[in-house]
């Protein structure tokens, strides 16, 4: 039953995340999704049980909401083979602290001295939900970090919850998920310790926990009511063309068709946008007289749609696509191009970065960001500098290299109709899922964030929701505006408060001519100033829990051990 259940549970968190199912998550299944796993946590008798279905959960859920990664050209067996074992171990490792939590005193009549594990105890909740908290912010920092799968991201769409993201991040509603999902656990463990009982006015130890949790509930909602109320203040609005070409960039022979289509596709953008048939997000827009006319401010292109090194093939891009050539075409399209390209460091050696180019419509570049965290084992790989990596990574993962990874959070600058210049990041690809590399850009100085990505090599609806619904976080953290141009989807625009105000139907040719509003923040948001505090605080109060009942289990061996020195019967 505990690995039945453990499977039950991998299925429900599946569907409660982004899925070709429901696109967007089912949020209601993140409060129960983890119930079966913590109760089969409850009922293992030892440790190694714990850790064995740690193991079965972490591989079969990473497997079950990251499938899409067998896609991933040739790479399967590393992609979604090699990262599920990984996730597999990390669970193991996971579930001997939460089996630390869930054991029961009724099915282990061993532990019913311990004052956590007598009868319904709220605490065991809360330190359930700390851990599960701990566990989802160290997966998705640093070098190997992967910031999908986050039981917080079921309720993306509840717009008044998330808003609580401001100063407690994403991990503000893993902490609240995974409290419902330990309380709803422990009522079923103790399903005889009562609730509630009207007849005596007696609240029982569960009840309060679920006190609690309706308390924090009712505060992030009306914490969240009262931003939508008062949303961030549009400081201006800027006349701005996405374009999503859809093509396939592992495509050989695909690098001329792909321009022509986005020149194609730009143009139509820019047409549409002339003629005032654009979209106009906001409670409050221009009329119609103020849109006659207008032109956009920027084009903005996907990630890797120039396959070559701009600067140094500048003659392939004067005759190429034939008929229709690149250069020619920016000083036709008025505007500046925003898009992705490999710039080469050192030719000898083909060191090369992946990144973001700001061009002007006379050809120069005006501006350049090279990609700072890369996918680990793809973009980058570490210890190349050593040849037996270098003949792991050529003879048995298939890899010839990466890029050279970039260092700083460059902000590029671009002139509006209004005079008032809009300042930008570009995170590229992934990167808008890290919340410090996004943080960073802003730091810099800059207004709004505009992400390029290509993401449809996957192929999937599943994949490309969940790659927004984590950078949407991005926008209600820092209270400003995202702005995504995709390959395949989701090409959107995301305001301060996290809704989505003008998208494209996924993996479609297409352009979005958009009248992007600008929303400063009248003061930084607590996340921005203090960052992962809430996380962190989680941490440091599960390590002096351990700590003090480490010490406490050490006092009561003491007593016991002189107890029993002191009713030896002493020798006559």
């Amino acid at each position: 039953m505990p690995f039945l259940a453990t499977i039950f549970s991998t299925g429900l968190l599946a569907l409660a995340l982004p899925n070709e199912i429901a696109p967007y998550g089912i949020a209601f299944l993140g409060f129960v999704c983890l119930v079966p796993y913590f109760n089969a946590l409850a009922h293992c008798r030892s440790y190694r049980d714990a850790a064995l279905l740690g193991a079965v959960f972490g591989a079969l859920s990473h497997a079950a909401t990251s499938y899409w990664l067998v896609y991933f050209q040739d790479f399967a067996i590393w992609t979604i083979g090699a990262t599920s074992v990984a996730y597999g171990l990390l669970h193991a490792i996971l579930a001997v602290f939460l089996r630390r939590f869930t054991l029961s005193p009724r099915i282990h009549p061993k532990n019913a001295g311990h004052p956590l594990l007598a009868e319904t105890n709220p605490l065991r909740s809360f330190l359930i939900a700390a851990v599960w908290t701990v566990w989802e912010w160290q997966k998705s920092i640093g070098f190997l970090g992967y910031p999908w799968g986050l039981v917080a991201y079921a309720v993306n769409g509840v717009s008044p919850l998330i808003q609580i993201a401001d100063s407690m991040g994403v991990y503000g509603l893993t902490f609240l998920l995974a409290l419902a999902n330990a309380l709803i656990s422990e009522a079923i463990l103790f399903r005889k310790d009562t609730l509630f009982s009207f007849s005596t006015v007696r609240i029982g130890a569960a009840g309060y926990g679920f006190i609690f949790l309706g308390t924090l509930s009712v505060w992030f909602l009306v914490y969240g009511a009262w931003v939508l109320a008062h949303p961030t203040p549009i400081v201006d609005r800027v006349p701005i063309v996405l374009v999503q070409h859809n093509g396939d960039s592992w495509e050989t022979g695909g690098e001329v068709q792909a321009l022509k289509i986005c020149q194609d596709l730009s143009r139509e953008g820019k047409a549409r946008m002339v003629k005032g048939d654009f979209e106009l997000p906001g409670s409050v827009t221009p009329g119609a007289g103020d849109t006659a006319g207008m032109k956009p401010a920027l084009v903005v292109w996907s990630e890797t749609v120039l396959r070559r090194p701009f600067e140094d093939y500048r003659p392939f891009f004067r005759k190429s696509p034939p008929k229709d050539p690149f250069i020619p075409f920016l000083s036709e399209l008025g505007a500046p191009l925003l898009t992705g390209a490999p710039v080469i460091l050192d030719w000898e050696r083909y060191d090369a970065t992946n990144s973001a180019l700001l061009i002007s419509s006379r050809a120069e570049v005006m501006g350049s960001y090279a990609k700072s965290h890369p996918v680990p084992f793809a973009e980058a790989i570490p210890f190349w500098e050593y040849k037996w990596m270098r003949d792991f990574m050529k003879d048995v993962v298939g890899l010839e290299g990466g890029w050279v990874v970039g260092t700083d959070a460059t902000v590029m600058e671009i002139k509006t109709p209004s005079g008032r210049p809009l300042r930008f990041g570009v995170p590229i690809c992934f990167e808008d899922a890290f919340a410090g590399v996004c943080a960073d850009f802003y730091r810099n100085g800059a207004d709004i964030l505009i992400n390029l990505t290509n993401d449809s090599w996957s192929k999937t609806v599943s994949s490309e929701t969940q790659h927004f619904v984590a950078s949407r976080f991005r926008a209600v953290e820092n209270r400003r505006v995202l702005v995504r141009s995709t390959n395949g989807g989701v090409t959107s625009v995301v305001d301060a408060e996290g809704r989505m105000i003008a998208s494209l139907p996924l993996f479609t040719e297409a352009s979005l001519p958009v009248l992007v509003p600008i929303q400063i923040p009248l003061a930084p948001t607590t996340y921005f100033l203090l960052g992962d505090w809430f996380p962190a605080l989680m941490g440091a109060l599960v390590l002096a829990f351990l700590l003090y009942d480490g010490a406490a289990g050490v006092r009561g061996r003491f007593r016991q051990n002189r107890k029993s020195r002191d009713g030896l019967k002493q020798p006559e």
